[in-house]
């Protein structure tokens, strides 16, 4: 989902109209002119000191606007969506247009617009290009052109088709050029199977998987292909071809890697080629103003539609960098402090009490950040009410009047210095392009950037001396890094860069190197690099390490198509010694073709073996033997032969042989997966005896550690003989992943045993424990049907499965297994007479009074959970209402310990003193346990000081609270579970 909140005053409207009058949504029309106009809303924003904000743009020339972008004519293309958040119901026209705003005054307030194109299904992003504008509308990429030239869009040609369209706020857009001449698009997260339509595009075989993937394309033809990026909705790139995305909890999101590196090597996903720059999820932090609302108050204060990233690359005064983001929930634009830290991007947000930009009014929802001239920043804000997709909000709010409440409005503030100009900029000839070029302003750079690829590709190109000032540029030290780093990719692109090439990958400029050494390979469009190999190697020994991640990277690229010299390998060895520990190196290192991998990997084993701690990173090391026994398993055996062997005969390095070996064999496990039966069978019998006894003694060894541990249990699983000292691992006293690991191993190993182990066990079997167990049994139908008898013969209680397992059980495939599971969870008979007696409680909400339920709440539920600041957080989160129906809610009430999840399961101890203590399980290990007790006091208690220690197999939750709480009273505190937040908007509606 793109966004989730809903206004403070319209949800007042909601509940009023739930509880009063049947009304219908014609019947009360929203008063923008009076609360939510221009002048009302400018006159509630509060923004950092040293700036202003003035409006450019309003209704009726624009209407909820959603994104925008500049022509180098100096025109604003503002795309509209007025059909948010999903068409009416029988609608069957749609409303999409694409405005075009021009001629700003000296306050930098467009006095025209004019429409472009109308009549659009849900277009989410523009790029202006030549004679038209590139737009992504509901599962496709077109080209609208205005082949006629007169200001309208008369031709639509459809480009790419397959991006998915099942949710409004989740499909690709932001069509945004790069200064590679590339049009990169945010996949809106949902991806696709794009095939291109448009002749111009090579040809593939089949259609391109967009999962977990940006796309990318050149407007010119030819290639299209997915690029790394999993971005929801925005996208900025900067002068370098920096490009961040956003989603919903991750307001910034680098692509670090290309995405040939992960499909290289098959065990990474597209996910490893991005990183997180800015804090995101619950370490996040917002400051709103307004009564913000978001559809899960457990991400209030927090980034939870997070979208519009913005870092065009404007310096701050200590040299690094500002980057701005939209939270349209809070009603306001972020601004971070962007810096490199170990040769990462990281942004931290400003140490301020309030943010950047903020507004009291909570119809203010900017989405989307476009920069303006002198640094200046023009907000997109869409002005609704509402602006969340039924999709994602709770059954109560699913139907509400307000949706579309707003519709009517739309702005474009900027966003300026006190006292800073807005002046038009219009670049229509090859002399102010150059000039701008120059230019320190990144949105002039940017429009340079467009003009050139609007007039010239690698076919029609400038006259020569334009080529040689542009050369110029790139190559003298007397412009600012951005600029010579724009012109440098253009002239790359056309294939024009020649001797300045040269001068880039020796600049004193860590990012213009950094640039000159990609742009030998991964920034041409097609061709040779245009470099030799021989750059890149020496660029390995610069002393930034980014700059040397993108040698790597271009020499990778380099070897997908030639073969090395023996100088090459040694310098890959020599990378893998000095960075092996940058976990973005190693991702390379890993991903390098299996041909080099073969020669390495023996040469670093050899050193583990001599000196008992390798000068390659072990990470590297087991990436490679996972590589390669994936690819050559027979190749991998003998490779990890060659390396054992000697251990076999050399005590001194037997002895240490478990600490070194076992993470290269669950590597070389991992990588040959199914087939390592198969190549036992081929092997020497004595190596696989040595592995699986050290595997055994590091298992059962307390002192290892507990990684070294886990991946000897995982070995220990393909054994063909099993060893029954395993079972030692199950006792109380046993680290609890350790444990868990080993009740797995011994389920699907040591079956009949495990499962008399396990009903021994029962009273004292903790969340971790019965969560291995579960999951044990359902990887197996036999041992599933055996976990369904014990609960059904009482040997097991219903609790000791988790909701999700039940569910599991009651829609299984199989059909007997599934009717087993729905019979053994059904509730029992007393219990189902009560919930028939109180099934009317679940209805007519609306009449319920809330005072009453919170008191009940108060009175009866607060000694567990906590709710709008009343009670103690110890049992499982109930204030969120999501997800939770009022029937849900009534079964968790009467029949609490019908399906408690693991997590939330009570224990109890018995101290040698005779004390008794009840709680939630907090933690365990082999000294102590914590518990959590009722009233939000921890206790923890040494192993030394427990007499018994079990499980209660039951809610901390009553039963029978329907014998204090009449059918009345229940409708009342479900009401108030279901409605507590809308509570205090009911008081402020009826003041009104």
């Amino acid at each position: 989902m793109m966004t989730v909140p809903i206004n403070h005053l319209l949800v007042m409207l909601i509940v009023a109209y739930m509880i009063a009058l049947p009304v219908v949504a014609a019947d009360i029309e929203p008063q923008p002119s009076r609360l939510h106009s221009v002048r009302a809303s400018l006159g509630q924003m509060s923004v950092r000191e040293g700036y202003e904000i003035v409006c450019v743009a309003a209704e009726p020339d624009i209407i909820d606007p959603i994104s925008a972008a500049w022509s180098a004519d100096g025109k604003l293309w503002v795309v509209e969506m007025p059909d948010y958040p999903q068409p009416r119901p029988g609608q069957i026209e749609r409303n999409g247009r694409i405005r075009v705003l021009s001629e700003r005054d000296a306050k930098g307030r467009f006095t025209k617009s004019r429409t472009f194109a109308d009549g659009l299904d849900f277009a989410t992003g523009v790029l202006p290009y030549r004679d038209g504008a590139i737009v992504t509308v509901a599962g496709k990429i077109v080209f609208l052109r205005d082949a006629d030239l007169d200001g309208h869009a008369d031709q639509t040609q459809v480009w790419f088709t397959g991006f998915t369209i099942d949710n409004e706020q989740l499909r690709a857009n932001h069509p945004t050029l790069g200064p590679d001449g590339m049009v990169y698009v945010a996949s809106g997260l949902r991806g696709g199977e794009i095939v291109a339509v448009d002749a111009r595009f090579d040809a593939r075989s089949g259609p391109l998987n967009l999962h977990g993937r940006d796309f990318a394309f050149d407007p010119n033809g030819g290639q299209w292909a997915a690029v790394s990026g999993n971005s929801q909705h925005g996208m900025t790139i900067d002068d370098f071809n920096r490009r961040f995305g956003c989603s919903n909890r991750n307001p910034a999101i680098e692509s670090v890697l290309s995405l040939d590196v992960v499909q290289r090597d098959p065990f990474l996903s597209p996910g490893d080629a991005i990183n997180d720059v800015a804090q995101s999820g619950f370490a996040s932090k917002v400051q709103p103003i307004c009564d913000a609302w978001t559809t899960s108050n457990l991400h209030a204060g927090q980034f939870s539609a997070a979208c519009g990233v913005l870092a065009p690359g404007w310096q701050t005064d200590d040299g690094s960098q500002w980057l701005l983001v939209c939270e349209p929930t809070g009603s306001l634009v972020q601004r971070q402090r962007l810096a490199m830290q170990n040769a990462n991007w990281h942004s931290e947000r400003e140490a301020e009490a309030t943010e950047w930009l903020a507004c009291r009014d909570d119809w203010f929802r900017p989405v989307d950040l476009i920069p303006d001239v002198n640094n200046s920043v023009l907000v997109i804000d869409m002005s609704r009410a509402v602006i969340e997709h039924p999709q994602w909000a709770p059954p109560e709010l699913k139907n509400r009047l307000d949706t579309f409440h707003g519709n009517d409005l739309g702005r474009i503030w900027q966003v300026r210095r006190h006292g800073v100009s807005a002046p038009a900029l219009a670049i229509l000839d090859d002399a102010s392009a150059i000039e701008a070029f120059q230019s320190s302003d990144p949105c002039v750079r940017m429009l340079a950037t467009a003009y050139w690829y609007d007039r010239y590709d690698a076919e029609t190109l400038p006259n020569p001396e334009t080529i040689d000032h542009l050369r110029r540029i790139a190559r003298s030290l007397d412009f600012n890094a951005p600029s010579r780093a724009r012109v440098a990719s253009l002239l790359n692109r056309w294939g024009l860069l020649g001797d300045a090439l040269a001068t880039l990958q020796h600049s004193a400029n860590a990012r213009l190197r950094g640039l000159g050494v990609s742009m030998t390979w991964h920034n041409r469009i097609s061709g040779l690099p245009t470099a030799t190999v021989s750059a890149v190697l020496s660029a390995l020994n610069d002393n930034e390490l980014s700059v040397r991640r993108a040698a790597l990277q271009t020499l990778l690229n380099h070897l997908h198509h030639d073969r090395p010299h023996e100088s090459t390998r040694n310098t890959l060895s020599n990378v893998a010694t000095r960075d092996g520990d940058d976990v973005w190196m190693q991702k390379l290192l890993v991903a390098i073709p299996n041909e080099e991998i073969r020669e390495l990997l023996p040469i670093g084993l050899q050193s583990l073996q001599e000196h008992g701690q390798s000068d390659v990173n072990p990470t590297i090391l087991a990436g490679w033997m996972r590589r390669i026994a994936a690819h050559a398993p027979d190749l991998a055996t003998v490779i990890l032969c060659d390396w054992m062997i000697p251990a076999l005969h050399d005590p001194a390095i037997k002895r240490e042989f478990p600490s070194r070996l076992l993470p290269i064999v669950s590597a070389y496990q991992s990588g040959v997966g199914r087939k390592l039966h198969e190549q036992r069978d081929k092997s020497l019998t004595e190596l696989f005896q040595m592995l699986d006894s050290a595997a055994l003694s590091v298992a059962i060894d307390e002192t290892s550690s507990l990684a070294l541990r886990l991946d000897a249990i995982k070995w220990i699983a393909d054994q063909p003989s099993f060893p029954t000292d395993i079972r030692e691992l199950i006792d109380e006293c046993t680290e609890p992943s350790i444990r868990g690991a080993a009740y797995r191993l011994l389920l699907q190993r040591d079956t009949d045993w495990a499962m008399q182990a396990v009903l021994d066990h029962s009273q004292v079997l903790t969340a971790t424990d019965r969560q291995a167990i579960v999951d044990s049994a359902r990887r197996n139908q036999t041992t599933a049907r055996w976990l369904l008898k014990q609960i059904n013969e009482q040997h097991l209680p219903r609790s000791f499965v988790d909701p999700a397992t039940m569910d599991w059980y009651r829609n299984h495939t199989n059909s007997d297994l599934a009717e087993l599971g729905r019979s053994t969870f059904a509730p029992p008979a007393d219990i189902a007479n009560v919930l028939a007696a109180y099934s009317s409680t679940t209805a007519n909400l609306e009449t319920a009074d809330l005072t009453r339920g919170k008191t009940l709440f108060a009175q009866h539920c607060a000694n567990c959970h906590r709710i709008d600041g009343v009670g103690h957080a110890i049992g499982p989160d109930i204030s969120d209402s999501r997800s939770k129906t009022p029937a849900s809610l009534l079964t968790a009430i009467l029949d609490p310990s019908a399906a408690i999840d693991a997590s939330f399961s009570a224990y109890q101890v018995l101290t040698i003193d005779g004390e008794i203590v009840s709680g939630l399980l907090l933690d365990e290990s082999s000294e102590a346990v914590t518990l959590n007790t009722p009233g939000g006091q921890s206790r923890r208690i040494s192993r030394d000081e427990i007499e018994v220690f079990k499980a209660l197999n039951q809610s901390l939750m009553p039963d029978g609270l329907q014998r204090a709480i009449d059918v009345a009273q229940m409708r009342d505190l479900i009401a108030y579970l279901k409605r507590w937040r809308y509570e205090s908007m009911d008081h402020a509606f009826d003041a009104r």
